[in-house]
């Protein structure tokens, strides 16, 4: 059903009074507090980011909506949530209620988009036990996956494969030989890294692999320190953060710990080649740029398989850092030649390093957006390197403090159709409306009623505004509405959504609202008056001038005629 025409125009004037900080140094000084950000009328259980955009351009602007899992030491509990943004640096769509999550993405199953991430407990020795959601369009859960043989599901990775099968990560503590790690005992306590091969629908895993069969913990980059000596604190030697798999069926796996990539087979779980680390398999044609990484995050093989990106944090907590600054890289492989060459690096305009977490995606425009994990900020480049947007979500002067955090930050199509209604306040001689998920509202219909009844014949159409921002503003000067809904529309003028009708409390008479209409039906009229007496003086200037003009060229055309 499409909007009818409206009856009063001009009455409402939309607004959004609280807009993302442009270029703000108050902002990355702390002079707004590590974790700036906003409270809604309409949602006032939801709190979300005032981004600080310290780098815009319109290359940018591609239509994708912006994907982050905000959490951290100074975001409370109400906004700490799966977050997704326009390309206005405006709210979408959050979730309070799930807390902690990770890896908020889309992600095709079975021919269908669906929003995923991980949510559960992150505070078990550097991963997560929890379980992996796939939510549709209409933000219902369409499927909770728990990860399989009875281990709980880590946060690290959630990937599903083109296969239809989700690749997940693991963390199972075990009881191993140390070797020479550590001034121990030979045996201990270890965090073993295990990947799985999981069916969505039945939960069979249908692939498991374990570092520990693979690999020498006394061989790990990272210091066991005091860990492993009993069940509660298990020594994580490989940490393992990201797994994506090729068209062969193989498996890319990157070890934190290891500092190092490694292409597994599929069936037998052996190591093909390894890039990067003590064991690296490649010639480094770059000068040691593309295998001397470290630390790193968020592996993947590019769509035309010729290499691999990465986020190369060059840093870990508790540890003296690799470089200055955290990069993204773009390494191309020759598999034949068993090479490998830096092809691009994307280095933050700030030289923002991190810690821990990160990601790196290549967009379907080309180009490249990096997240920083630890400090919550992302930057969007050119194919080659060159920034392009650069967003804060936390001060900077709070970086690597873990005061801000979201683990990635990533770019997807997405098209939410809320199966909610949406959402209206009458404040002070104000309307606020929202519809929190609905990506595709363009407008709002502001309705009213004198019975509070949404029967259509008791309905009057007062104003249509735009919407602007996730929360719209409109000022609604009582006249003779005592009751007044919002309808979402779409850009094609189809209604989406209504929300409930809500009292006005104007104490308005019927004679005063009678003049007030009548009063700015005149105003109306005299502003018209104005505009084309305007229009019509200045049509006359013109002609007028022409004609002299012409004249002017008639006079010069006759005197050398007669000259």
């Amino acid at each position: 059903m499409k909007t009818s025409a409206l009856l009063f125009p001009a009455l409402v004037t939309a607004v959004q009074d609280v807009f993302p900080h442009i270029k703000s140094e108050a902002f990355d000084n702390g002079d707004f507090g590590a974790y700036p950000n906003r409270t809604y009328i309409t949602e006032p259980t939801s709190i979300s980011p005032r981004l600080n955009i310290l780098q815009s351009d319109l290359r940018c602007d591609d239509g994708l909506y912006t994907m982050i899992s905000l959490r951290g030491d100074k975001v409370e509990l109400k906004g700490q949530s799966p977050m997704v943004f326009d390309g206005k640096g405006d709210l979408i769509w959050m979730n309070a209620t799930y807390g902690e999550t990770f890896g908020l993405g889309v992600q095709k199953y079975k021919g269908q988009d669906y929003l995923t991430f991980w949510q559960g407990d992150d505070s078990v020795g550097g991963h997560g036990e929890g379980y992996y959601y796939l939510l549709d369009s209409s933000y219902r859960e369409a499927y909770k996956l728990s990860a399989g043989n009875g281990m709980p599901g880590d946060l690290h990775e959630f990937h599903i494969s083109t296969d239809g099968t989700a690749l997940l990560t693991q963390y199972l503590l075990e009881e191993a030989e140390f070797g020479g790690v550590g001034p121990r005992s030979r045996k201990g306590y270890i965090w073993d890294s295990v990947i799985q091969e999981v069916d969505l629908e039945t939960n069979k895993v249908l692939f498991e692999w374990h570092a520990s069969e693979h690999f020498k913990i006394d061989e790990s980059d990272f210091p066991s320190g005091s860990t492993g000596r009993n069940k509660k604190s298990g020594y994580d030697f490989f940490h393992i953060n990201s797994i994506d798999k090729d068209h062969l069926g193989n498996y890319l796996i990157s070890s934190r710990y290891y500092q190092s990539i490694t292409y597994i087979n599929c069936s037998s779980g052996d190591i093909l080649w390894t890039l990067g680390g003590r064991h690296n398999s490649f010639k480094d044609l770059s000068d040691g740029n593309a295998t001397k990484f470290g630390w790193q995050h968020d592996a993947r093989w590019t769509s035309d398989h010729s290499g691999i990106t990465l986020f190369d944090n060059g840093a870990r907590y508790g540890l003296k850092p690799h470089v200055d600054h955290s990069r993204g890289l773009h390494i191309a492989l020759d598999l034949d030649a068993m090479t490998a060459e830096l092809k691009h690096s994307y280095i933050n305009p700030k030289g923002v390093i991190s810690a821990s977490q990160g990601s790196l995606q290549i967009l379907p425009s080309g180009n490249v957006l990096m997240g920083f994990g630890y400090n919550a900020a992302w930057t969007e480049f050119t194919a080659e390197g060159v920034p392009l947007c650069d967003v804060h979500v936390g001060s900077q002067k709070t970086f690597n403090t873990g005061a801000v955090q979201t683990y990635k930050v990533l770019k997807h199509a997405w098209t939410g159709l809320p199966t909610t209604k949406p959402k209206i306040q009458f404040l002070d001689g104000d309307i606020y409306m929202s519809w929190n998920g609905a990506t595709e509202v363009a407008n709002w219909a502001i309705q009213s009623s004198n019975d509070g009844g949404v029967e259509v014949h008791s309905l009057i159409d007062v104003e249509l505004v735009p919407k602007t921002g996730f929360e719209t503003k409109a000022s609604l000067h009582c006249r003779r509405w005592k009751y007044v809904r919002a309808v979402a529309v779409d850009a094609k003028g189809q209604q989406l959504g209504a929300s409930e009708m809500v009292e006005t409390n104007c104490e308005t008479s019927e004679e005063q609202a009678l003049l007030q209409l009548r009063l700015d039906r005149e105003q109306r009229i005299r502003w018209m008056l104005q505009v084309i007496i305007f229009v019509g003086c200045g049509v006359g200037i013109c002609s007028l001038w022409r004609w002299r003009i012409r004249r002017r060229t008639y006079s010069a055309i006759q005197q050398k005629l007669w000259a």
